[in-house]
């Protein structure tokens, strides 16, 4: 018996049920593009069985052994050709795009991508280094091509952006502005009465600061904000896949990559691609310890508001490094203040009105891909956003206590207590999904090889 349980061990089968995870959440937000659908709501249920049951056996996953590598390798091989696929079936990659575009662009990246992937799990030497930044070249194509193909879509996020933007380029107060309401008598499904006044929006931009400063080279450079939220998207996947010297890695990020509907999240302009840069940003540095990690998980924590559900799992990351806790807690501190105060202070209640209560005073979204959507649709009554704040603080307290403490146990904490929170809230979409497929992604990819240290306290 002991000797079975060895064995199962060395498959790393909760690592692999994260690659499961994300191939079933693609396909679920492929569906419907992460609107309310009873099929696609099955297979998100599907996605959250498997990441609960890797984070619940977190613990008995290590290091890369031979045999555990292999099962990975396979699997995330499986998921990004299932991808592929499924990218070739869609005959509309975003909602947005101009009638008469030629779709053949993106199909052929589409196949050069899966081309290259096959190339990279090949293994052959005069491939094996550049099959992957080549990948990462593809990827950036498309996400032009994207951009181009569907340059005004119709979502109040980018209308939102473009105000914020030219007011702070004009020293105004981003957090102090209106917006057009583009959806006409439809916006009771989408704003609060009270922050609707006639044709305009009467609320600031309400993301935290650094998701703007951070869109602010695209906005400047390319007159398009999303150009640098591709950036940070690329750059995340970079640093996942070069972050261990491994293939599951490479893969892991051609996966988040490839999930049918990654591409749609760029052309609505949602900002989950800073906060997965920010993620794996910070569970590449805890690689290095906690003080080099520290500043990179206080701007984590301050790029989106549901973020800082996961802080019990960056203070414990953080003390690893007792004799420096203190140090690398203030350090985490001081970057989330630096970034956040001077707007803060700027006008207080308007921040506070956008960023923070405007959370409180969203409609219910009978929209929304969750479980909580599912209820009320059935008779079993109508949630509150409390459902979803507390499965969030039971996740983060659960996972503490399944999950190793190292940067693939951080990755994997993350998105344990993310997908509960969006799985039991009423704000459950194809952007919040996305960022739970990244979590898992990064917790995968931090994995270290055989002779690989998982974590070095400095």
């Amino acid at each position: 018996m002991t000797d079975l349980l060895d064995r199962l061990r060395l498959l790393n089968l909760p690592t692999a049920c994260y690659a499961m995870s994300v191939a079933a959440l693609g396909h679920a937000l492929q569906i419907s593009s992460g609107t309310y659908n009873e099929d696609a709501l099955w297979w998100v249920a599907v996605a959250f069985g498997l990441c609960v049951l890797g984070t619940l056996g977190h613990r008995l996953s290590g290091p890369l052994h031979r045999s555990g590598y292999w099962l990975l390798v396979a699997l995330l091989g499986a998921g990004i050709c299932w991808n592929v696929v499924q990218l070739l079936r869609n005959p509309r990659p975003g909602e947005a795009i101009v009638d008469d575009t030629s779709l053949v662009p993106f199909y052929a990246g589409v196949i050069a991508i899966g081309a290259l992937v096959a190339l990279g799990m090949a293994g052959w030497k005069a491939t094996r280094r550049i099959w992957f930044p080549l990948a990462l070249a593809v990827v950036t194509l498309l996400g032009v091509w994207m951009f181009r193909a569907s340059p005004f879509p119709g979502i109040d996020v980018i209308f939102v952006h473009h105000e914020a933007l030219e007011a702070l380029l004009h020293h105004h107060d981003p957090y102090r502005i209106s917006f057009p309401n583009i959806y006409g008598e439809n916006w009771k499904l989408y704003y609060n009465p009270a922050v609707v006044f006639g044709d305009r929006i009467g609320f600031g931009f309400p993301y935290p600061p650094p998701t703007l400063l951070l869109a602010l080279p695209g906005h400047v450079l390319f007159g398009d904000y999303r150009y640098a939220e591709l950036a940070w998207l690329i750059g995340a996947a970079g640093i996942i896949g070069y972050g261990r010297r491994h293939l599951v890695a490479q893969l892991s990020a051609i996966m988040l990559l490839t999930t049918p509907r990654g591409f749609f999240v760029l052309e609505q302009g949602w900002t989950e691609p800073i906060a997965i840069f920010t993620l794996a940003l910070s569970a590449r540095l805890l690689a290095g310890g906690p003080l080099r990690a520290s500043w990179a998980t206080g701007l984590m924590l301050a790029t989106k508001q549901y973020l800082p559900f996961t802080g019990l799992a960056v203070l414990r990351s953080l003390l690893l490094d007792r004799r420096r806790a203190l140090r690398c807690i203030g350090i985490m501190a001081l970057v989330g203040a630096a970034v956040t105060l001077p707007f803060a202070l700027w006008h207080t209640n308007s921040f506070m009105r956008s960023v923070v209560w405007l959370q409180t005073l969203e409609p219910f979204r009978a929209d929304a891909l969750s479980f909580l959507i599912w209820a009320d649709r059935n008779g079993y009554g109508r949630g509150t956003f409390l459902w979803a704040v507390v499965s969030a603080v039971v996740a983060a307290v659960l996972s503490l206590f399944t999950t190793r403490n190292t940067p693939a146990g951080f990755a994997a904490s993350t998105a344990f207590t993310m997908f509960a929170m969006f799985v039991m809230g009423s704000k459950a979409f194809c952007n919040y999904y996305y960022f739970v497929m990244a979590a898992m992604c990064i917790a995968m990819a931090s994995l270290p090889a055989p002779g690989e240290d998982d974590v070095t306290v400095r």
